[in-house]
């Protein structure tokens, strides 16, 4: 079986305004207990799945780079240990600019990381400050320099837009800089304020002011434009590439891979049961505790975090399959979904997504797929949404 690995380190120096990831400050000893605990995740997981070939590997966080270089060691050398990657596997790090050390890099690029996904946001350091980052632009310039010179052959970056005070212009500035650093690929993702979270409050107290719907759009409009001018081809919603930089991870989440998510708050899509697909299950999700504590805790008491485990039916893994791949700019290939479910897209969807055509949101494709005009792209919620009745 072909299989995904996340692995999610939890600590960060600072918890960001607009975050409501599973993350926080964390001591040594909060550490080391943490990296005890997901090398004992690693090990049972290898003994379920002993047959395993990995073929992506995705470090997420949090802030792995914040992790000391011999905790780091001892979990990616129980990883290497224990499963099997394929040749030529793609093996992503998350960094964030200030936390980067060249002893860091040439250890994780001993266990094979070749691809580094840095958060960079903004290149104007007052907003930075205000989405309470703790790196300044110049410490992203380093980072980027001193992954080139440590042989990391890819490199990434992430943008958000529609942020209090950033203007379009701001916007452009940030993703021709970053663009002028050598990252061979571009996230770029619009602000959401997410209830509880400290930019939430500033914005119901009117201390900030977030862009409405109709600035976020001409934000994602900008970026289409000048990403495209940069050399850089959308292939997903926020997502865009130079050639041969696409991120394989993150389209094999679009398209259906088989995925292990290792850590706190962790999240899995993997095989059915045969008693499981007897009840008429596709695949089966699960999840990991979302409270670092009760990680560590469950790992050492009773080698099992998992607090969810959702058998996921064969209608609801068709929509999640259209949900996903229409975020694509290739669309759902009509061939794939055939050999999945047993049925085309045509006998499952015709009806909304004719429909679709016809407001020019949509097209077919020669092979029976389906996929999303430009328009359509800007809209994919609102597509998706007429496939549930189906």
């Amino acid at each position: 079986m072909t299989l995904q690995l996340y692995l999610h380190f939890p600590f960060c120096k600072s918890k960001c305004l607009y975050c409501d990831f599973c993350s926080a400050p964390g001591s040594r000893a909060d550490m080391e207990r943490y990296a005890a605990a997901l090398r004992r995740e690693i090990r049972l997981a290898g003994r379920k799945f002993p047959d395993a070939e990995v073929s992506t590997v995705y470090l997420g966080g949090g802030t792995p780079s914040i992790l000391p270089v011999d905790l780091m060691d001892s979990v990616l050398d129980t990883l290497r240990s224990v499963f099997s990657l394929q040749s030529g596997a793609e093996f992503t790090s998350e960094a964030n600019p200030g936390t980067l050390t060249p002893e860091w890099l040439e250890r994780v690029q001993r266990y094979g990381v070749n691809r580094l996904s840095m958060g960079v946001q903004a290149v104007q350091d007052e907003l930075l400050r205000s989405l309470g980052r703790v790196h300044t632009f110049r410490q992203v310039e380093e980072a980027f320099q001193m992954a080139r010179e440590m042989g990391i052959p890819r490199l990434s970056a992430d943008l958000m837009f529609a942020l209090p005070g950033q203007t379009l212009s701001d916007f452009r500035e940030s993703l021709a800089r970053t663009a002028a650093l050598g990252a061979g690929h571009l996230s770029a993702y619009s602000l959401i304020v997410e209830d509880g979270t400290p930019l939430a409050q500033k914005a119901a107290s009117g201390a900030v002011r977030i862009p409405d719907e109709d600035e976020a759009a001409d934000f994602y409009q900008l970026g289409l434009q000048e990403m495209s001018r940069l050399g850089y081809c959308q292939y997903e919603i926020s997502n865009f590439a130079r050639p041969g930089e696409k991120c394989r991870h993150n389209v094999g989440y679009w398209q259906g891979a088989y995925y292990l998510g290792l850590g706190v708050s962790a999240h899995s899509m993997l095989p059915a049961s045969e008693e499981e697909k007897s009840a008429g299950a596709a695949y089966v999700r699960t999840a990991n505790v979302s409270r670092t504590e009760d990680y560590c805790r469950m790992m050492e008491e009773q080698g099992s975090a998992m607090e969810t485990c959702q058998p996921i039916s064969r209608k609801e893994a068709m929509f999640e399959a259209m949900m996903l791949g229409l975020r694509m700019n290739q669309g759902v290939s009509g061939t794939d979904f055939q050999r999945r479910f047993g049925f085309s897209i045509r006998e499952i969807y015709e009806a909304p997504l004719n429909q679709a055509v016809r407001n020019g949101l949509g097209q077919w494709t020669a092979d029976g797929g389906y996929r999303l005009t430009a328009k359509g792209l800007l809209l994919e919620n609102a597509v998706a949404v007429e496939l549930m009745e189906c």
